[in-house]
């Protein structure tokens, strides 16, 4: 998959909605427009769905900020930008390329060294978003959401080997539900389906498919 392609498009169209007039001047239900989010979430496992690393866990805290767009009777649909302080791949013991024994050690010779179980951390930012709410006028309603960017960690994931990367693409796609608390507050629970990879940029891309399962506060002004 091409990325940078995919969500350059993404935000074209989402400026050149804007700028068409599809927001709504109103919301429906008198909400502010502004949303900000706390999100923290886990994965257990990880999928092949798309990528083929196996094995490993993955940890998220983040910021969302959400635009109210469009506010209709039956949906509404936001904009959202967001970053993510942690974004945490916990990798399994593995064995990965490595330095060669000693500096006499014949540079063409490649070690393949023991790591042990470790977390790698990363930092992701999501500039392109959309949320979709349904019947968002009601106390607990669905949603769907989408959004892509970058990652960069401080090691190659989700394995390191040879002309491996530690600047990641990501996008995710997932639901849940909204529970109003109160006026201007509301609680997520929500799953979604993450996936990293460099998308073609070296010749070694393995990918790297999450299934987070997470928990949001967010606040309207």
């Amino acid at each position: 998959m091409n990325y940078p392609v995919i969500w350059s498009i993404l935000a074209i169209l989402a400026g050149s909605c804007a700028r068409a007039g599809v927001c709504s001047r109103e919301t429906q239900s008198g909400q502010p427009r502004n949303e900000f989010q706390i999100t923290a979430g886990y994965s257990p496992e990880s999928s092949t769905v798309i990528g083929t690393a196996q094995d490993r866990k993955f940890v998220i805290a983040g910021f969302t900020y959400a635009y109210r767009c469009w506010d209709g009777k039956n949906v509404a649909i936001s904009y959202a930008a967001g970053v993510m302080p942690a974004a945490i791949v916990i990798q399994p013991e593995q064995f990965v390329i490595g330095n060669p024994a000693s500096s006499t050690a014949d540079p063409t010779v490649i070690n393949r060294v023991r790591a042990p179980k470790h977390s790698v951390y990363g930092f992701g930012v999501t500039p392109v978003g959309f949320v979709f709410e349904f019947a968002a006028r009601r106390r607990i309603h669905p949603l769907i959401e989408t959004a892509g960017g970058i990652v960069a960690s401080t090691e190659p994931v989700p394995i390191r080997s040879m002309d491996a990367t530690g600047l990641n693409f990501l996008f995710y796609l997932g639901g849940g539900l909204r529970f109003q608390i109160h006026e201007r507050g509301a609680v997520t629970l929500g799953y979604r389906f993450l996936h990293i990879s460099n998308a073609g940029t070296t010749n070694f891309n393995p990918g790297l498919d999450n299934n987070v399962f997470y928990i949001g506060y967010s606040l309207r002004r």
